[in-house]
């Protein structure tokens, strides 16, 4: 696969001042997510391992319909949600590190006005509830 010498490295780049920066790329992907995955209400990140890092988001919207992100740590690869990923209720992306992970996730639960639990079962991997 020729991967394209216009894609970033990281779906987000921070100043030396610890700004995220906005660009193309970044808002242009968040966008897509923000207009299939309306009224979001609740999402619940559940981290683990198999073979690599996985952070799995369960996002309720739309008032009842559910939607699985799955996130690997890997190689930036974020194709935009299509009509068979809704359909399916589940959609696959690859984040290079856990800083992209953190602010992807955080970004979406600020986006939906969500504020953050930890969950209440110290031993689970379910690591975070953002809740309205």
């Amino acid at each position: 696969m020729i991967k394209n010498s216009n894609q970033p490295k990281h779906l987000f780049s921070i100043s030396s001042t610890d700004t995220i920066l906005q660009d193309n790329y970044n808002n242009d992907v968040m966008k897509n997510l923000y207009s299939h995955l309306t009224n979001i209400s609740k999402i619940s990140m559940t981290s683990y391992r198999a073979s690599r890092a996985i952070t799995e988001l369960i996002i309720h919207y739309n008032h009842g319909k559910i939607f699985m992100l799955t996130i690997l740590e890997g190689e930036l690869r974020t194709p935009p949600l299509s009509s068979d990923d809704i359909r399916l209720a589940h959609k696959e992306i690859s984040l290079p590190d856990a800083t992209d992970i953190i602010i992807f996730v955080t970004r979406l639960a600020h986006y939906a006005n969500l504020s953050p639990l930890l969950q209440a079962v110290p031993d689970s991997a379910e690591v975070l509830v953002f809740n309205s």
